[in-house]
């Protein structure tokens, strides 16, 4: 597991001079936190002062003097949400238990599939088909911008169409049988993307309108072992100062 790292324990709601609030010990503030742990590692902060919600609602702004402003980044599997309106708002929501959520991981030629319920791996499936060209591009993505090739192409688009086949294939049997899922965890070229979102049948969750959350991360080849590290890494948020 990711580590968490405090410093020594300060008393809630911080210190007081002059009848105002002043910011926890710096040692009080987490360097990450698991999201089943935010009500407890982030309460102190968010009862020693205000932390305003970024434009983007991609995390909160928290000010622990005039000249530190930190940004405390919430875990991708429990967002900021639209009817949230401070971090008190947040830590009021935070779940009990994680929720069933879908990853997917593609790249040209690569999907990795994962469930995930209740913090844990229920199932995972990987495919690979034969999609990229000598020089590296994907073969649909060759075509859209140098038009038809006289080389193997028909191969490649077979086996890339294939994919997304299998892909979404799988997301409808996990559905069937698992449920819906509360939140797909997305890693994906955006072309890609945009090709599993037109397949049809559609993929379940575009029906269910199940939030779509993308994973602000590089990864490398999509591999079942990546899917378990890479979920660990959306259970997990983190305060930084802010730049």
């Amino acid at each position: 597991m990711f580590p968490m790292t405090y410093g020594p324990p300060t008393k809630p709601g911080g210190r007081r001079h002059n009848g105002r609030m002043t910011a926890p010990h710096e040692g009080a503030i987490p360097k990450t936190f698991h999201a089943l742990e935010a009500k407890e590692s982030l309460g102190e902060l968010a009862q020693s002062g205000e932390a305003d919600i970024e434009h983007g609602r991609r995390w909160f702004e928290w000010r622990a003097s005039s000249e530190m402003l930190y940004r405390i980044h919430p875990p991708l599997v429990a967002p900021i949400a639209p009817g949230h309106r401070d971090l008190g708002d947040y830590l009021d929501d935070v779940p009990e238990v994680l929720g069933a959520h879908l990853m997917v991981l593609m790249q040209a030629g690569a999907s990795s599939l994962g469930w995930f319920e209740g913090g844990e791996c229920r199932s995972t499936k990987s495919f690979r088909r034969y999609v990229v060209r000598g020089k590296g591009r994907a073969q649909p993505t060759h075509l859209k911008s140098k038009g038809k090739s006289r080389y193997g192409s028909r191969l490649r688009l077979q086996n890339a169409e294939a994919l997304l086949e299998e892909t979404v294939e799988r997301m409808q049997d996990w559905w069937d049988e698992f449920g819906p899922a509360e939140r797909v965890l997305v890693s994906c070229p955006v072309r890609l993307w945009a090709s599993v979102l037109e397949m049809e049948p559609a993929p379940p969750f575009v029906a269910a309108d199940t939030p779509v959350t993308k994973i602000p991360k590089d990864l490398p080849k999509p591999t079942s072992e990546l899917l378990d590290r890479t979920y660990r890494f959306c259970c997990y948020g983190r305060v930084e100062l802010a730049p």
